[in-house]
This record gives C-alpha cells, sequence and structure tokens, in this order.
C-alpha cells in the first residue's frame, strides 16, 4: 500500500512505500497504459455500433487535419497546438467546479472561441442526445462516467476521434476504436484521517493499514468507524470490477461483510471526505472513495489531516477516467478535433491536476501532486470501456445486498 509520510506535511502520501514498490508497480501500470494505436483506427465502429463518423450535416473529426503540431505521447503542449476559433456546445455530466477552470483557460488563452455550457446529470444528458440525436447542439459530451461515454457510443451517437488523439492516449483509457477518450484520470482509494489513526486499536501508522481491499469488510477494528459512497457510478465501477476479478459470489460477501461494519454511508464524494478531514467524534476515520476528493482539500489546505493510501492490485485501487466523446453532427470538426487536442495537451493535463486533483492521461505529462503518480499505484488491469450507462449487475448486487438505494 501506498501511504503516508509524516515527514512531508504537503504530501499525501508517503513515499517510502511506493517507492519500495516501484519495481512490481512498473509492469502492472505497463498493463495499465496499454499499447498505443492498437485500436482500429479506419472506421471500424466494432462490436458495440458507434456513430457514422460525421452524421447528416456535419464533419468526419476523425479526418480533421491538425491546425498546428498533431498530439502525441510525448506531451505537446498548447503553442504547438492551432488556435481555437468559434463557438462549441458542450453537454457536461461533471460539475462546473471540477472543469469549468479549463474552459476558462481556453477562453482566456483564444479571444475568439466561446464555449456553450450545459451541466447536469449523466443520465439527464445522454437521454437528451438520444432524444435530439443528429439535430443535437452538443458538439461534444463530457463525463466522469466511462459507462455514460460507452452508452453514447453505444447508441451510435458520437463519432470516432482523430488518430492522433487515439493514439496519444494508451488504449486501457479510451474506448478501443477512439469513439471516446479519457482525458483525466482517478483511482479508488483509502482515505484516512492521519489525526485520528492511533484511536484505531493497534493501528498506530499508515503502515498497519491492510493492502487488501476485503480486509476493510472483515477487519474488526474498522466497525463503526469507516464509510463509503455506494451511489456513485465509480463506486460502482469499482464493484462491477471487483465481480469480474473475484467472481460474484466473494463480490456478495465482500458487501454483507462491510455492511456488517455499520459504515457510514454518504451520498456526496465532497461530503465524505470533509467528514474524514474534519475529524469530529462521529465523523469516520476511514473511508473508500476517489483519491482525487482527498487530493483536492490538500491542495486547499497543506495542513489538512486527510490522506490516502491504496490497497494493491485489487478493485480496490482501480484506476478510471473521465473523458469527451465528440457527437456525430460537428459543424466545425477542424475546431472540434482541435479542442480535444487541447485537453489532452501537456496545459489542460496538468489543468486536470491543479483544479481537480486528478491523474493525466498522456505518458508524457509528469504528474504533480500530493499523491504518488499513475506509475507508482498497483491499480489492476481492467478494461473500464466495458462499462455500462448504469453498471446494472453491479447496482441490482448493491440494492440486493442492502447497500443501495441509501
Amino acid at each position: 500500500m501506498t501511504n503516508t509520510d509524516a515527514s512531508d506535511a504537503r504530501s499525501l502520501t508517503g513515499r517510502r512505500r511506493f517507492l519500495a514498490t516501484t519495481g512490481l508497480s512498473a509492469a502492472l501500470v505497463s498493463g495499465l497504459a496499454g499499447c498505443l494505436g492498437n485500436g482500429d483506427e479506419n472506421g471500424d465502429a466494432g462490436s458495440g455500433g458507434g456513430g457514422n463518423g460525421g452524421g447528416s450535416g456535419g464533419g468526419a473529426v476523425a479526418d480533421a487535419d491538425p491546425l498546428g503540431a498533431p498530439v502525441d505521447p510525448s506531451g505537446v503542449t498548447w503553442d504547438d497546438l492551432g488556435d481555437l476559433e468559434g463557438e462549441i456546445t458542450i453537454y457536461s455530466g461533471r460539475t462546473p467546479d471540477q472543469i469549468d477552470l479549463v474552459f476558462e483557460e481556453l477562453e482566456n488563452e483564444y479571444d475568439g472561441l466561446t464555449i456553450n455550457r450545459d451541466y447536469d446529470d449523466n443520465d439527464v444528458q445522454v437521454n437528451q442526445l438520444e432524444q435530439e440525436g443528429d439535430a443535437t447542439p452538443a458538439d461534444v459530451f463530457y463525463s466522469q462516467d466511462p459507462g455514460a461515454l460507452g452508452a453514447v457510443h453505444d447508441m451510435g451517437l458520437v463519432q470516432q476521434l482523430p488518430s492522433d488523439v487515439v493514439e496519444t492516449v494508451p488504449e486501457s483509457y479510451r474506448e478501443p476504436s477512439g469513439y471516446w477518450t479519457g482525458v483525466s484520470g482517478r483511482v479508488r482509494s483509502i482515505q484516512y484521517n492521519e489525526d485520528r489513526l492511533d484511536e484505531v486499536p493497534g493501528l498506530d501508522s499508515w503502515d498497519d493499514l491492510p493492502t487488501d481491499i476485503f480486509e476493510y469488510a472483515t477487519d474488526d477494528r474498522f466497525e463503526g468507524i469507516i464509510s463509503t459512497r455506494p451511489n456513485s457510478g465509480t463506486f460502482r465501477g469499482f464493484i462491477q470490477a471487483m465481480v469480474d476479478l473475484e467472481g460474484e459470489n466473494a463480490t456478495r460477501q465482500w458487501v454483507r461483510d462491510f455492511m456488517d461494519q455499520d459504515p457510514q454511508l454518504f451520498s456526496g464524494g465532497s461530503d465524505q471526505a470533509a467528514a474524514v478531514e474534519r475529524g469530529g467524534d462521529d465523523d469516520p476515520i476511514i473511508a473508500l472513495g476517489n483519491s482525487y476528493y482527498a487530493a483536492r482539500l490538500v491542495n486547499e489546505d497543506p495542513n489538512s489531516p486527510i490522506r490516502v493510501a491504496f490497497t494493491e492490485g485489487d478493485a480496490g485501487a482501480l484506476f478510471s477516467v473521465a473523458g469527451v466523446a465528440v457527437t456525430n453532427t460537428v459543424d466545425d470538426p477542424e475546431l472540434v478535433a482541435e479542442f480535444v487536442r487541447h485537453l489532452v495537451a501537456v496545459e489542460g493535463q496538468e489543468f486536470m491536476m491543479d483544479d481537480n486533483g486528478e491523474f493525466p492521461v498522456v505518458e508524457g505529462v509528469d504528474y504533480v501532486g500530493p499523491l504518488p503518480g499513475p506509475a507508482d499505484l498497483d491499480s489492476p488491469t481492467y478494461d473500464i470501456s466495458a462499462f455500462d450507462m448504469e453498471l446494472q449487475e453491479a447496482n441490482e448486487l448493491l440494492e440486493d445486498e442492502g447497500m443501495m438505494p441509501l
């Protein structure tokens, strides 16, 4: 497990443990990153359907030549890319506080650019895109949920991205044929309050925290002090991954055991992380959640007591992405293609790290932040492009076992 180094108050996680595991992690990260350029770049929609590469009245974004340099995995800067000029309309399942800074920075960078934002829940945006079809005013669908991005692909509502974008982002972080791509990453983690850790019997330091996600459901030391957020897509993705990696029976038993721990169940990731950070008598000491919620708190206050640790090689350390898909009907394919290039270029990746505590998805962009970088994590190799919109199997399992609805 990667964890806290008390000697570095700025750091969420310690160097000692994850440096010791770097050798192992390198091979696993290679599996995480997948092979570049293995997707079908010739327009094969694949088994899931896919768009028509331009739609009626629109243009094929995949055929749009770069307005400047193409992007590549080494990390290309905005100065290398073409200027953005015109209007882009984005339907977003992400919230303004998560991504608006990137949009604002692009509009500040390019006087002739206007980004029209439409924020709502993922299911609302997907339904809207389905109802509007090729008449949609949206150019881009931006979501934190690979299942939602997969849904618009399966409905044939989106088209392939340019080959340089597809080849820049590892296959594990995008739809294999390039119908959507991740633009930032997040990892499931163990959040905890460093100042309260010694309240747990036999748990004096992060070194004592389990590296196996199953122990958080069975270790009596966590009863009454642990929490999670079961209504989130990433939690359901974690459950879905556990089913695929460990089997349904083992996953059901994990949920039953976890519920026996009398956990606090939150409906918001920010609220959950804030409770761990607050450290009141009724607040949880341990939490299962996305690492970026804790990273945002430490970015805001380097003295925050919240820290994160990671399990090793299991669904508890699942790496997932937020990403974008381009609709079939796009008035200005060159502009939209160039916009996506900006998101995976160095500055776009860095804004996701700085503003939202997330990870880059481009290998040539170094992670800078209070967490270990993707290369230092021991996340399982897992195909997130297989997620469906509702993660129905995971959802039904959680309902069967009484964890959902809240």
